[in-house]
């Protein structure tokens, strides 16, 4: 059994069910309600993901990412304005506003995994999310930083206010204490009442009558119209083992495939410049889309021009059982739109605030679509399709790049997963070319062994 997450009660809550005899998606989706207490930067019950899940040897991929809403209004109803973040050497805009806001997906796709899997009952599933928001838990260094440099965002909302700022007015710091008891009052109710509460029932109204009276787009029929869509991976083949992630309409997982096509292993050093010079080339070359049809290459070139982030509130976490179960999940808040579903601590998305997901242009979004997505959650099987490894990640466009080197000091060079992730990374971003962790000058040169 293996859990890796991006903050350590998110695993714990896996870690909690896996003993108790639970399997990879029951653990996962204790993991994710956990998500909600202790990542509020990037999961939310207002939120959406993509889970990738291995199961008795099959793969599905779980599509309950946010969907645009099914009707417009005048832009000039609509309540929608920019939030600046200060990253220090840059700031950005980023739009926020009850006019932000896409259907969220999180509590359906919760409760479709756990119809398809789920050995143990929803209200288990929910108990160390629900003690971990009664009881509180330490902010940690990352989510404090988070909350620091979405701070405007979380001025908007009075709640917020009483919940992420201290006596003073001051935005809290790294181990100050995170207690939200009204999450598990919601939690409660709809590991009870399922999730026609959520999408049907009061809060679905709750939200939709402050959408309706604020300047948002949402209704009722978007909520009781909104499905999981389960898709077939993305799935090729890579040095003996066949990759698996998340197909169109998302484009991550097609764009890092692109990148693997065009991989090849020219050094046996990992750590040389011609590793490094090589992965340069190669995302130099994949920039154009050369092998792709030309629908695909316009869609990720679309996207792509957007991706420019510096900030990816987005998390990820991987969970294995001791029967080769596995789930890779990878979720989404957005930045937020600064306000929260009634009565529950929980923020609702930014989506259609965000430039890399409307392509088009703000207000110019398709009417009731998937939207698209850099998330790329993905498994890998060995040439006997047994499970090998899961892996994902946040970091908004620098998703695809980021999976694909671990894929390839994974595969091509047998380093383990864990030195696979902490080994320095490069992203290439226009005519700007980024090296982890040490200097290009600093790294020693090798002997090319030529193409693999």
């Amino acid at each position: 059994m293996k859990i890796s997450a991006g903050h350590e009660k998110t695993a714990e809550a896996a870690s909690e069910i896996l003993k108790i005899g639970g399997n990879a998606v029951d653990a996962a989706i204790a993991a994710f309600f956990a998500s909600f207490v202790a990542e509020p930067c990037m999961s939310s019950a207002g939120g959406g993901a993509f889970a990738n899940v291995l199961f008795d040897g099959q793969v599905r991929l779980y599509d309950f990412f946010c969907q645009t809403p099914r009707y417009k209004r005048p832009v000039s109803e609509v309540n929608f304005f920019p939030i600046t973040v200060d990253f220090g050497d840059t700031t950005e805009d980023f739009h926020v506003g009850h006019g932000s806001v896409a259907v969220p997906g999180a509590i359906a796709g919760a409760f479709a995994l756990h119809r398809d899997f789920g050995s143990i009952p929803m209200r288990e599933l929910v108990q160390p999310a629900m003690e971990f928001a009664k009881n509180g838990i330490d902010l940690v260094p990352f989510q404090a930083l988070d909350l620091k440099l979405l701070e405007p965002i979380f001025r908007v909302s009075p709640l917020s206010i009483s919940t992420f700022f201290d006596e003073n007015g001051q935005i809290k710091k790294a181990g100050s204490l995170h207690h939200v008891p009204k999450i598990a009052d919601f939690l409660d109710f709809i590991s009870r009442e399922g999730e026609k509460a959520f999408y049907f029932g009061e809060i679905a109204r709750k939200i939709v009558e402050t959408q309706q009276t604020q300047g948002g787009y949402l209704t009722r029929e978007d909520f009781e119209k909104y499905q999981v869509i389960i898709r077939q991976p993305l799935s090729f083949a890579y040095n003996n083992h066949q990759i698996l992630t998340n197909p169109l309409p998302s484009t991550g997982g097609s764009l890092m495939a692109l990148m693997m096509m065009n991989l090849e292993k020219v050094t046996e050093n990992h750590s040389s410049k011609e590793y490094i010079l090589n992965l340069h080339n190669m995302l130099e070359k994949v920039a154009d889309f050369g092998k792709l049809p030309a629908d695909l290459a316009k869609a990720l070139t679309k996207n792509l021009k957007k991706h420019t982030s510096k900030h990816g509130s987005t998390t990820h976490f991987n969970v294995v059982d001791k029967d080769g179960n596995a789930v890779s999940l990878t979720s989404t808040n957005g930045e937020g739109n600064g306000h929260y579903i009634d009565n529950t601590e929980m923020m609702l998305n930014n989506m259609l605030g965000e430039a890399a997901l409307v392509p088009e242009g703000f207000h110019n979004w398709q009417t009731d679509i998937r939207l698209s997505s850099m998330m790329a959650p993905t498994l890998v099987l060995d040439a006997q399709h047994q499970f090998k490894a899961t892996i994902g990640t946040g970091g908004a466009g620098r998703i695809p790049s980021m999976i694909m080197q671990f894929l390839h000091l994974l595969l091509d060079y047998n380093l383990s997963p864990l030195d696979a992730v902490e080994a320095p990374r490069v992203h290439l971003s226009g005519n700007h070319f980024n090296i982890e962790k040490i200097g290009f000058e600093a790294l020693p040169q090798s002997k090319a062994i030529g193409r693999r």
